[in-house]
């Protein structure tokens, strides 16, 4: 069974962007075939020097640098999203991926399962 687990939501404008971290990582302790997907806000999580701590957040990219020790070995993010929120400069993650629309539909529709957060 495949999971695919879409972020949706900014960093740290709620708690969405951590609990769906969160799922994704419990899901990869007990060997789930998870994929994670960045659209739209979520893609500002994947942005390099971030400084959350100026806001009293705890910094979110250390969890996403801990997914492939959990053994997620994919982690998407949509080219489109970046592109128009003008995002170059993304985390350092050996398993991040970008795609484009069309490879987007191919993964919803191989997905047995998909969260929305």
């Amino acid at each position: 069974m495949h999971i695919l687990l879409v972020q949706q939501s900014a960093p740290y404008g709620s708690s969405h962007a951590k609990e769906a971290l969160d799922i994704a990582l419990t899901a990869a302790t007990f060997e789930q075939d998870i994929s994670i997907l960045f659209t739209g806000d979520a893609c500002y999580q994947l942005m390099s020097n971030q400084f959350p701590e100026h806001i009293d957040q705890k910094n979110i990219s250390h969890m996403l640098k801990a997914l492939p020790i959990y053994g997620l070995e994919e982690v998407l993010v949509d080219e489109d999203s970046l592109n128009s929120r003008g995002i170059v400069n993304l985390t350092d993650s050996p398993v991040l991926k970008k795609i484009t629309k069309s490879d987007i539909k191919k993964i919803y529709q191989s997905a047995d399962t998909v969260i929305r957060l």
